[in-house]
């Protein structure tokens, strides 16, 4: 049966839809995850020339409603999920583009669906042509002998696209480092993503994990205990930097951006909180944005306040630990190779006037970063050479209630620093 669209061919192409293959497969990845798969399963068919056939993205997610076709599918950049909680993970189809974004490669597009209605199970198909996006092609829903619900979208007339950019390492990376954080998110409850039967492995991108606990006490006495779990992954992810919170069953309840999202250090986190505390509570029971009106009952709100700061501590100190280790050598050598310390000559007194001031930078960059961060050579330069005269004179201890006025220092960084400037 056709059916018409609020839509025109001209309307989709100026929509900004993904202009990459691997953009558009994870837009129908991220379909299936929305619509509560716990698998997706990718598979490509092709000749013998590595010309592909034909593209299906399998999940065994809830289906398609077919008394939903007109909201899903009738109206571009409008969905169902725009009335969905949005501070969870589990929603991240851009305004249905998903739906039509195979015309960048494909010429048709079709949708096999299984859903439940009531007791029974009834399964239809969708078509939608490249040429008539205005329009779609549903069949009547009849009983299916499926043994679950789910969907496969089927992509065929495949062109400028071959096999073995789609089974590449690079599109495997791609796909690892845009859900390798979901996956993680959910790895208990098995979700995974597969390519021709294989299982897409994110293990690689983790650098760094550490688990601990909180336990929190409320003003009533009542404890609450907290299970975390640290992630600082290799590379960016598919997602801003968030604490995830959990619920007894481990699934996410809400999610909240870290205090660590703008350092531009590369300190690319995860924060995973697991707690009965989460238990029962809805989206709309939840005002993140304001930490005092989490909850409505005084108690609860304390204990979030309290569970904040324990996160936000732990966290800092994540922070300086990779910038001591690792962030902090990078940054001394890049100021080297491009020149922005004061010259000096081989003599003694010159080299450990540099050891002194690449003390001092050290120290300055682990207390703070976003110091040296966006600003332009010729002011580090500037601002490096004063730091190596007051270093030069008896003035070098006002350095010291300079540096203070602007970067928060701990105690053992400020004795760190007045060490340095004896």
């Amino acid at each position: 049966m056709k059916n018409s669209t609020k839509i025109t061919n001209a309307s989709i192409e100026s929509a900004g839809l993904p202009k990459d293959a691997k953009q558009v497969i994870a837009e129908y990845v991220w379909n299936g995850f929305d619509a509560k798969a716990t698998v997706v399963a990718i598979d490509i068919t092709s000749n013998q020339l590595g010309y592909i056939e034909q593209i299906s993205i399998s999940d065994n997610g809830e289906g398609i409603a077919p008394d939903t076709l007109d909201y899903s599918f009738g109206n571009f950049l409008d969905s169902l999920k725009k009335g969905q909680p949005k501070r969870t993970s589990y929603t991240r189809g851009k305004k249905g583009k998903g739906r039509f974004a195979f015309s960048l490669f494909a010429t048709r597009a079709t949708w096999y669906t299984v859903v439940a209605t009531g007791d029974s199970l009834v399964q239809y198909k969708l078509v939608i042509d490249r040429d008539a996006k205005e329009e779609y092609d549903n069949s009547e829903p009849q009983p299916s002998t499926a043994l679950n619900t789910g969907t496969t979208v089927v992509l065929e007339g495949v062109f400028g696209l071959n096999a073995m950019t789609l089974l590449s390492e690079e599109f495997v990376g791609f796909l690892a480092q845009e859900f390798g954080w979901f996956l993680h998110l959910n790895k208990d409850m098995g979700y995974s993503i597969k390519i021709n039967g294989k299982p897409v492995s994110y293990q690689q991108l983790i650098q760094e994990t550490d688990e601990t606990s909180f336990t929190i006490y409320s003003p009533e006495e009542n404890s609450f205990v907290f299970k975390v779990n640290y992630i600082r992954w290799k590379y960016p992810i598919g997602d801003r930097y968030y604490y995830y919170f959990l619920n007894s069953h481990k699934a996410e309840v809400a999610k909240l951006l870290s205090s660590f999202n703008n350092n531009a250090i590369d300190f690319h986190h995860s924060v995973y909180v697991e707690s009965s505390f989460f238990n029962g509570f809805e989206m709309s029971d939840m005002m993140l944005s304001g930490e005092g009106n989490l909850f409505s009952e005084k108690e609860q709100q304390v204990v979030y306040r309290k569970l904040l700061v324990e996160l936000r501590d732990m966290l800092e100190r994540k922070q300086k630990k990779y910038v001591r280790d690792q962030a902090v050598d990078i940054k001394l050598q890049e100021l080297v190779q491009k020149d922005l310390l004061p010259h000096y000559s081989s003599s003694d007194v010159d080299r450990q006037r540099k050891v002194t001031l690449l003390q001092l930078v050290q120290e300055l960059y682990i207390a703070d970063p976003r110091a040296f961060v966006g600003v332009k050579a010729d002011l580090i330069r500037t601002y490096l050479g004063f730091l190596d005269l007051l270093l030069q004179t008896d003035r070098k201890n006002e350095i010291l209630p300079i540096v203070e006025r602007a970067i928060p220092l701990s105690d053992k960084e400020r004795e760190r620093i007045v060490k340095i400037l004896k």
